[in-house]
């Protein structure tokens, strides 16, 4: 994979050419919307599943998505601050518009200050400070210390990182409640052990790009083989994690979806174990990233669904 053409320069203080739409989608991706929307659909996930979510805390429950994105969204521009030179060597984002300078150093800078004053702001306003502290933490753990410290000095930065990904069940929770409760925590611990089954798919199909990087991912260190059987590991334990909010909460029609599909989610894992290094690995490997983000999306939603059925009597 040749370097990308284009350089980041300290001198551009303001994006080039381009119409209005290209510079949003520059923000856009800056921002990692799309990581962020998952990150706010988890939160309202909690949120729904707190006692009293809509019909007495409406205004703190949007509140918590709107300060949730805001900040998600500046730890993705804090992210992509710290590492353009390592995203020119990665074929998935060495077009990100830090990468290829069309957004300067300075000007994202300014953009993640922008995206979490506001954060700040919103929670701080209509929320509490328990959710604002939990924000903060996540939107630090993620830009600062997972992208300064563990990632490029530890094959296991996706484990101990993936840590802020998983607080905004607790956070959208927090922000209706004011409190902590074992749902939300189960909630937590499952997208934590869900994290490295979901992204170390990904490292292997990248691997020879976070090696070029000098990215210590898994599969650089330790093998495909080791990441293999630490997929394995993680798969089986985010399905046995998976199970227990049904038992919480009684809900044995999203006990049924989680055993379904966390079942293929293992059975997907011992398949890509089995297999040999090659493109048809990567192949897979990437196929089950893939299925990875709807898995999770399928227990979330299915939790909502459940609380709904045994809500109205249906079952």
């Amino acid at each position: 994979m040749a370097k990308s053409s284009f350089s980041p320069s300290p001198s551009v203080l303001f994006p080039g050419r381009g119409t209005v739409w290209s510079l949003f989608r520059d923000l856009w991706v800056l921002a990692k919307a799309r990581v962020v929307s998952l990150l706010v659909f988890t939160a309202a996930v909690g949120e729904l599943l707190a006692p009293g979510s809509l019909t007495n805390h409406w205004a703190a429950a949007l509140a918590g998505l709107a300060g949730i994105a805001f900040a998600g969204g500046a730890g993705g521009v804090l992210n992509q601050i710290v590492e353009p030179s390592l995203d020119q060597h990665m074929r998935r984002t060495y077009r990100r518009p830090l990468a290829e300078g069309r957004i300067s150093r300075g000007v994202a800078i300014a953009y993640a200050g922008l995206l979490l004053t506001v954060s700040i702001a919103i929670l701080a306003v209509w929320t509490n400070v328990l959710t604002l502290v939990l924000t903060l933490l996540g939107t630090v753990g993620y830009g600062v210390v997972y992208t300064l410290y563990l990632k490029p000095s530890t094959p296991w930065n996706i484990v101990w990182g993936g840590l802020a990904g998983a607080l905004p069940p607790l956070i959208g929770w927090t922000a209706v409640t004011g409190s902590v409760a074992a749902m939300p925590l189960v909630l937590v611990a499952l997208v934590f052990v869900w994290t490295p089954a979901h992204f170390w798919p990904l490292a292997i199909c990248c691997r020879q790009d976070y090696e070029k990087a000098c990215i210590p991912m898994l599969p650089v260190t330790h093998g495909v083989g080791r990441t293999q059987k630490e997929i394995r590991n993680y798969a089986f334990l985010t399905l046995a994690v998976s199970l227990v909010p049904a038992f919480l909460a009684r809900d044995w029609v999203y006990g049924a979806v989680a055993l379904l599909s966390g079942g293929w989610f293992v059975w997907m894992a011992l398949r890509l174990q089995k297999m040999p290094e090659g493109p048809e690995m990567d192949r897979y490997a990437r196929k089950m990233f893939a299925y990875s983000i709807t898995y999770l999306f399928l227990l979330f939603t299915w939790l909502i669904v459940g609380k709904a059925l045994m809500t109205y009597g249906i079952v």
